[in-house]
């Protein structure tokens, strides 16, 4: 992020947290809900924030902090979450979150199992694979059977893929209130003045208040640390994608040509695919590099385990 810049960054934790998170801004969490969560529940008319950090009922369990914790009027909670980077098992941590609240709000006793309908709804900053070729920018998860009824609500799901809108789109363009929303939070740094129309309410208040010459010296401070952390996690994955893709391609071809040659060109994949594995390269990493189908590669997984 180019330091010349005037707003405020709203994918790092500080800018996050403080303008979908705190009670002076909490317009607007109730309207980008309003915005992403119809049909899956009704309008969210106000919000009481709750406690974000969950320390666990024994020693063993697992800190967790979440980004934004809210109830609605009828004590649905909402989790809001900011995902910068993709992590291999990111789903299995979205669930985790999920069930830990579910687990820490039962009360002892309570053989109804009256727990609140949870929400969670991750902003993430990396490509979809299930979304991949599509204009949809919205993942809605639910727990569901064979034959695609609903089997509970008390626990669902919401992706939001902010990598489809690029600095290059106009937000004059954009005609739903969610479109709109993925777009300032993702490119709120890079806006200047008249980006926004003076008739945008919502998001020309928020432009306004994302000015770094609105924060006092010590919230400057937090920023910037905020700022940094979020660079080093941008560096780590361009880092990451960089050498994972030029040592992966190298090592791989190399024994996939001489392998090839031998043992046709199924065995040369495999074995370039392998070699990706054993550096960490993630799955939808090596599928990018490739253009090998995740599900294919997934099967090969399946097959050398067994």
């Amino acid at each position: 992020m180019k330091r010349e810049n005037q707003n405020i960054n709203l994918m790092t934790d500080f800018a996050f947290k403080r303008f979908f998170g705190t009670e002076p801004y909490k317009n607007n969490l109730i309207h980008f809900l309003n915005a992403v969560l119809p049909p899956y529940i009704g309008p969210v008319q106000d919000l009481t924030y709750l406690p974000t950090e969950q320390i666990g009922t024994s020693d063993t369990n697992k800190r967790l902090v979440f980004d934004v914790l809210c109830a609605n009027p009828i004590n649905d909670h909402i989790i809001v979450e900011m995902q910068k980077a993709s992590q291999e098992f990111f789903k299995d941590r979205v669930i985790a979150y999920s069930s830990r609240h579910i687990s820490e709000s039962l009360e002892v006793g309570d053989r109804k199992y009256s727990f609140p309908k949870v929400i969670t709804i991750v902003l993430v900053d990396f490509e979809i694979p299930e979304l991949k070729g599509s204009d949809k920018f919205i993942q809605h998860v639910m727990l569901k059977d064979d034959e695609n009824k609903i089997f509970s609500d008390k626990m669902s799901f919401l992706l939001i893929d902010l990598t489809k809108f690029a600095a290059e789109i106009n937000f004059e363009q954009l005609r739903e209130d969610s479109q709109k929303w993925c777009y300032v939070i993702k490119n709120m740094w890079r806006l200047k003045e008249g980006d926004i129309p003076k008739e945008e309410t919502i998001f020309r208040e928020l432009f306004e208040n994302c000015k770094i010459s609105k924060l006092n010296a010590m919230e400057k401070q937090e920023y910037e640390k905020s700022v940094l952390e979020y660079e080093d996690v941008k560096d780590a994955m361009d880092y990451h994608h960089r050498m994972g893709f030029a040592e992966g391609m190298e090592k791989g071809m190399e024994k996939g040509v001489k392998e090839g040659q031998v043992k046709g060109e199924k065995k040369a994949k495999q074995e370039m695919i392998a070699n990706m594995l054993e550096m960490g390269i993630v799955l939808a990493d090596i599928a990018k590099i490739t253009g090998i189908p995740e599900g294919e590669l997934k099967q090969f997984c399946a097959e050398r385990q067994s």
